[in-house]
């Protein structure tokens, strides 16, 4: 980072100090595209043991990618550790915008998989209903993540203890009152991420076509 430590040395800085925690919730984020793009390829509801094992699996982890955006609590402090020169707001937001962009655009590539399933088997009239349960879920994880500091997998390797956490923080007095608002921010977050990705989409792909146009003219 020689170069990069000479012109940038706040990016520098903030790299050092969280790649390793931005690195893993960025791979527990994509971690729900994964199992979304093995389990909603069918074009019929599976009947299969291990195909509902792994639906349980991605309801479980689905709420890492939307949790990036707590991951911004930790913002102010690499602001306030930035003392090494250069600008600040070109070269620490853009990393933590970087992440949680990343975030939701593995919760709306997901999320829309499960949706088009729910297409192709017949259910189509359930995806107004699945997207705002799958955001209540998430409002649910991400609380319990963030406040419980419970984990995907807890649930299913020490189930016992992982109830008696939830069961305490979801009976504590602030709890709906932060899971409404994680709810909100969800569903904000993912409209805007759905318009921004669809419309990027559509206008590369009109470009793409006159490009194509134009050369076999």
């Amino acid at each position: 980072m020689g170069t990069l430590e000479q012109v940038a040395p706040n990016l520098v800085g903030v790299l050092r100090r969280d790649i390793w925690w931005m690195g893993w919730n960025t791979l527990l984020a994509w971690i729900p595209v994964a199992l979304a793009c093995v389990l909603f390829r069918g074009r019929r509801l599976s009947r299969s043991p291990f195909w509902w094992a792994g639906l349980v699996l991605f309801v479980l982890f689905l709420p890492n990618a939307p949790y990036v955006v707590t991951d911004l609590v930790h913002l102010r402090g690499d602001i306030l550790l930035a003392d090494e020169g250069g600008p600040v707001v070109t070269a620490i937001l853009p990393v933590y915008a970087l992440l949680v962009g990343s975030g939701f655009l593995a919760y709306y590539l997901a999320l829309g998989a499960a949706l088009r399933h729910l297409s192709r088997i017949g259910l189509g009239a359930w995806q107004g209903r699945a997207t705002i349960a799958a955001h209540a879920v998430c409002a649910i994880g991400i609380f319990l993540g963030r406040w419980a500091r419970l984990n995907s997998w807890e649930p299913v390797v020490a189930p016992h203890a992982a109830l008696e956490r939830i069961v305490v923080q979801l009976t504590w007095t602030w709890a709906p009152v932060l899971i409404i608002g994680t709810f909100l921010v969800t569903w904000t977050c993912h409209f805007m991420t759905k318009a921004i990705t669809e419309a990027s989409f559509d206008a590369t792909m009109r470009n793409a076509r006159r490009l194509f146009g134009a050369r076999t003219s």
